[in-house]
């Protein structure tokens, strides 16, 4: 049995099942909004978002190189403007369509779609999920989620940027979370950099954190973002 073909058969084993959620999921009517947390509550949130956690097993690390390789394949797929489908929602009202690049003035959210298979032929589901502010100055939020062909979460970053951190005239967060077999994380990165990719240190920088949640089904985000796929 090749290298590959060993990893595509852990990870289809191992990787499949998660069950961590990080926190709950702003709603639409949180958009201009975010919700004001007390001291504790943001202590707690701080520590928890920047966490790092290194691929420690071998069968650890045979998962995050399974998920870089499906990573590529939407970076190239991407690149080539292929196999992506975009929905929106606009401040209309609340429903999903299709998006529509000459309202984005109006738009709340947007949805952008993959459904692909990877070089061992498993399918799995890319949604990047991208939540902007009323004026698009204060902060964003994007959640990048991929699903395996069981429907299970396998891959999901959070990507926050906000003018408001006091530490750069823009400071990003970025944070990857990569799953196991049991449900625990893999791996976790965290990044905090300004606008030129230079590294910023936490405690310098006021990042109004939001509530999220990972959704670690494909049933679950369809139910709660009927995207008309």
């Amino acid at each position: 049995m090749s290298f590959i073909t060993k990893i595509s058969v852990l990870f289809a084993i191992g990787c499949f099942t998660i069950v961590f959620s990080f926190a709950q999921e702003p709603m639409e009517s949180d958009i201009v909004t975010t919700e004001t947390l007390t001291e504790n509550t943001i202590d707690e949130e701080y520590d928890s978002e920047a966490t790092i956690i290194e691929a420690e097993t071998e069968e650890a690390q045979q998962c995050v190189d399974v998920i870089n390789n499906i990573i590529d394949i939407i970076a190239d797929l991407e690149e080539a403007n292929e196999m992506i489908r975009r929905f929106a929602i606009y401040n209309i009202d609340n429903s999903i369509v299709e998006y529509d690049e000459y309202e984005q003035s109006a738009m709340i959210q947007k949805f952008d779609v993959i459904k692909a298979k990877d070089n061992e032929d498993y399918d799995f589901t890319f949604i990047r999920q991208t939540v902007f502010n009323a004026n698009r100055q204060a902060w964003d939020f994007i959640y990048e989620r991929v699903y395996n062909q069981d429907g299970k979460l396998i891959f999901f970053v959070r990507k926050y940027n906000t003018y408001n951190s006091g530490c750069a005239e823009v400071a990003f967060e970025r944070s990857e979370y990569y799953y196991s077999q049991y449900g625990n994380l893999s791996k976790k990165t965290y990044e905090i950099f300004d606008s030129n990719n230079n590294a910023l240190e936490l405690d310098d920088c006021w990042m109004e954190r939001e509530l999220y949640e990972q959704i670690t089904t494909y049933q679950d985000f369809i139910t709660k973002y009927p995207l008309p796929l």
